[in-house]
């Protein structure tokens, strides 16, 4: 069998990716461009595939808001 089990398992080796790179920086949190950059992924790809993880509870998702200041 010529491909990883992993990437059998999981359908995408942009997810396969995503969830190499979070397990190993388990403690820290990274927002979808950070991340994108990370894995060499494009990050619309890289949003899709984090929407399927939060949506079978693999992962959770943080949004926030950021306000620039008034000069």
């Amino acid at each position: 069998m010529s491909k990883h089990i992993l990437e059998i398992l999981f359908d995408s080796k942009t997810k396969l990716k995503i969830l190499k790179f979070l397990f190993r920086n388990s403690a820290s949190s990274f927002n979808i461009k950070e991340l994108s950059t990370h894995i060499q992924e494009k990050p619309i790809t890289v949003k899709k595939e984090l929407d399927k993880l939060a949506e079978i509870g693999l992962i959770k998702i943080k949004k926030w808001v950021t306000l620039k200041e008034k000069k």
